[in-house]
């Protein structure tokens, strides 16, 4: 890819993030016509305060020896309905011996919150005699369900929820089910909840393990089936006890003093870098404010993909200027390699391109250890969404630090040193003769 092409998507990856950046960028798009687009940035419940609700659990069927286990399987099932995506800032955690609390920050429908919640979403497939009407349990329900995702059917031009079972028995159980029914001419129902949902209708042989349930829905109905079905049924009946609201934990001043600390320390790094490097200080500062805004952009766009919304408390933010840090060092390391080159009497051209080539390793080794971190973190967190909130922000933002650091740093600097007065080097921190016009021919 040329440097011309390169520039160019640079510059319209940061007009558009500087956008989506602004804090109201609502007025933007009202000017050309868009009008009613809000995005912003979630925050949790630190930070904005939201619901608490509290469930009892039925543990009168359950022996006693298996309780805890119930418990615990509760709150799994809890924790997928609540946080389909397993980012957003939700809290579940066991409360006394027989109660699962649930922090929702910023819920503004408690009433749906609840529904989805505690909804038993148990799914089970019924065979209708076509005959005389006759039900039979089929022996397959939502235990042998692998995942449910909300589709759209372009031949019948309406949403479907697409089922793929569990490999082995249950797919092969499934299909002998559906090869019965496709030879006998009886019908398939899917109820949910003791409600008929999907069918009565005829079936064909199924052996992949993939079904389609189609009906009178839409896309969000599709998709809160899906979710449900997904996260499984309830192990235990359960039911609210518990019902209020709860204010921020750190207070407005709080919040505007971390802002105002995190913008002087950026302000701090910025003057540091500018002083010290120079020119090539002045360029970085340059990639850190497209950093920057290009994650704050990503942060508010998540807010269209239902269930995977990168909500901000105070860990998620730690967890953005800890990759700030790491932004900038990537940036030192460079330009500490870019003085040795230029000191070794390497011209402007050949010591930058060593220079990004060289730390481009110890880079890579250094972020990619944090991206490890950054996943264990994720995968081992999954009743403490807070800590899964604060490696999705260290890992996005280390991921948008190493394209600004290699990517648009380097670009930055390829275009600058062509210009004869950019190659002076006291413009980077060196004290060293000028460049011979022999030298200044291989640029």
């Amino acid at each position: 890819m040329s440097l011309r092409v390169k520039l160019a998507i640079i510059a319209l990856l940061a007009a558009m993030s500087a956008v989506l950046a602004y804090p109201r960028e609502d007025q933007l798009f009202a000017a050309i016509g868009l009008k009613d687009t809000v995005m912003k940035v979630r925050q949790g419940l630190d930070l904005q305060g939201g619901a608490q609700l509290v469930f009892q659990a039925d543990l009168n069927g359950v022996e006693a020896a298996q309780r805890s286990s119930a418990i615990q399987s509760l709150i799994a099932v809890i924790n997928k309905r609540a946080n389909f995506g397993g980012t957003s800032e939700i809290v579940v955690q066991q409360q006394g011996s027989d109660k699962v609390s649930v922090s929702l920050p910023g819920v503004k429908d408690v009433d749906e919150a609840i529904s989805r919640i505690g909804k038993t979403a148990n799914l089970t497939f019924v065979e209708i005699n076509a005959a005389d009407g006759t039900q039979t349990p089929t022996g397959i329900d939502g235990k042998d369900i692998d995942s449910a995702t909300a589709d759209y059917d372009p031949q019948k031009l309406q949403p479907v929820v697409r089922l793929k079972l569990k490999s082995g028995d249950a797919t092969k159980r499934f299909g002998e089910m559906t090869t019965k029914l496709s030879q006998t001419g009886n019908l398939l129902l899917a109820v949910l909840d003791d409600q008929p949902t999907f069918g009565p209708a005829r079936t064909e042989a199924i052996n992949d393990g993939i079904a389609i349930l189609s009906g009178n829905m839409d896309i969000a109905e599709a998709r809160k089936i899906a979710e449900e079905i997904t996260a499984g049924a309830l192990p235990v009946p359960v039911t609210l006890v518990e019902q209020r609201s709860v204010g921020p934990t750190l207070g407005q001043e709080s919040v505007s003093r971390s802002l105002v600390a995190g913008l002087i320390g950026l302000i701090t790094v910025a003057l540091f870098m500018i002083a010290y490097y120079r020119l090539a200080g002045v360029l970085a500062v340059l990639a850190l404010t497209f950093y920057t805004t290009l994650t704050l952009a990503i942060y508010k766009l998540s807010g269209f993909v239902p269930g995977y919304t990168i909500v901000l408390t105070l860990a998620g933010i730690a967890g953005f200027i800890l990759s700030i840090g790491m932004a900038v060092d990537a940036n030192i390391l460079t330009f500490e390699r870019l003085k040795e080159e230029l000191r070794a009497g390497k011209s402007f051209r050949m010591a930058t391109e060593t220079a990004f080539d060289r730390s481009w390793t110890s880079i890579r080794d250094s972020n990619v250890s944090t991206l490890i971190t950054c996943v264990i973190l994720f995968v081992t967190s999954g009743s403490t969404p807070i800590i899964r909130g604060f490696a999705v922000t260290l890992g996005l933002g280390v991921l948008i630090s190493m394209f600004t650091a290699i990517v648009v740093t380097r670009s930055l600097m390829r275009v600058v040193i062509r210009a004869p007065w950019a190659r002076n080097p006291k413009f980077y921190g060196l004290k060293i003769a000028q460049p011979t016009k022999a030298e200044e021919a291989q640029v």
